[in-house]
């Protein structure tokens, strides 16, 4: 099955489009074997498909319990985009127990953070422009950077701007991959 890309909102709902789909989500996209994927994706340049996160369920708890490190690693993720992302802290621990590998996760995670925390700081931003901030390195952990360019959507941010945030982002794109559901008869 080829990877799948969420495509997030104007302003994405926060950490959970790239972590429920990450963490072996199931979506109610299309039958299994169908050759006829919804309207909501768009493929990209790189053959993976972009898909509105709407169209996504969380998976199953994969780890009954995280280690104190993986909690506190968590908690410092959750503080540092509570501005843009206003989540339960035990909902974000929830979410990466349904995580195949938190560890990697997280990881992908503590990046975003960087990159977001590393552009936004010592400038005036509107809580706009750093939603946008969020959504590029969102989109950016998961996508190249073209991708990314063709999907974001900036209103507060220059084009200049996104490239810049872009830059910040050190790993490698990671598609999630969208398990599909069986439909009903």
């Amino acid at each position: 099955m080829s990877a799948q890309r969420v495509q997030p909102k104007e302003q994405p709902q926060p950490h959970k489009v790239l972590r429920y789909a990450a963490i072996a989500l199931t979506a109610s996209l299309w039958a299994c074997g169908s050759s006829h994927p919804p309207d909501s994706q768009s493929a990209s340049s790189s053959g993976t498909r972009w898909i509105d996160s709407d169209k996504l369920q969380p998976g199953a708890v994969k780890h009954d319990d995280l280690t104190p490190e993986q909690i506190e690693r968590i908690t410092r993720l959750q503080d540092a985009f509570r501005e843009v992302d206003p989540t339960p802290l035990a909902e974000w621990i929830d979410d990466f127990k349904r995580d195949r590998e938190p560890d990697g996760e997280v990881r992908i995670y503590e990046a975003m953070a960087a990159a977001y925390s590393q552009f936004c700081a010592g400038r005036n931003l509107s809580l706009d422009a750093k939603r946008e901030v969020y959504q590029i390195v969102l989109l950016r952990s998961e996508a190249p950077d073209n991708e990314v360019l063709e999907h974001a959507t900036l209103k507060a941010l220059t084009p200049t701007d996104a490239r810049e945030v872009l830059a910040l982002y050190k790993l490698p794109p990671s598609p999630i991959r969208v398990v599909p559901t069986p439909t009903k008869p």
